[in-house]
């Protein structure tokens, strides 16, 4: 991708970051977007056709680099931990996201959890509680998981991500 494309699309993410701390994502309006990132409209709309796109391609940007790769490499724990480590070191967006409640960002998350960590969780955690349904399962370990990275990165950030880790784990067991 060409520097002043990324320069602009960073700035877009920037600002766009920046107003989720001071205001709802509702609230929020192209044009503070784009005024708070200092480029133009035709920049923004080069990058993005609305908001809701600079949201998904934001969240999937996120997801993909928390969430796809080194699976097959890791025991059930370090791929816990490194889920942490992947939140603690993108917590700018991601605590301002959570943090927002913004919803859209929340059932995106759970829907990547329900895909990359229920499974790991139910087999290696869950197995002996298989007479409960699926969907409350899935719901309970997804929730809890975000429930415990809010929590972190808005209290606990002295715990390091083996630490929170152990306790998420230490929670379903």
């Amino acid at each position: 991708m060409d520097r002043r494309i990324q320069k602009s699309r960073r700035a877009i993410y920037r600002a766009f970051i920046s107003l989720l701390n001071q205001k709802s994502y509702e609230k929020m309006t192209v044009q503070e977007i784009i005024d708070e990132a200092n480029v133009g409209r035709s920049t923004f709309y080069a990058h993005f056709e609305t908001k809701e796109t600079l949201l998904e391609e934001l969240c999937q940007e996120l997801f993909e680099h928390t969430f796809v790769g080194h699976q097959e490499e890791m025991s059930y724990f370090e791929l816990i931990a490194h889920l942490f480590l992947h939140f603690k070191r993108n917590q700018d967006k991601i605590a301002t996201l959570l943090l927002s409640k913004n919803t859209y960002f929340t059932k995106r998350l759970k829907d990547q959890l329900e895909v990359y960590l229920f499974p790991l969780v139910q087999e290696k955690a869950l197995y002996k509680k298989d007479h409960l349904p699926k969907e409350f399962l899935e719901n309970f370990v997804t929730s809890t998981f975000i429930e415990t990275v809010t929590w972190w990165l808005e209290y606990g950030k002295k715990l390091d991500e083996m630490t929170i880790a152990q306790y998420y784990l230490d929670l379903l067991g």
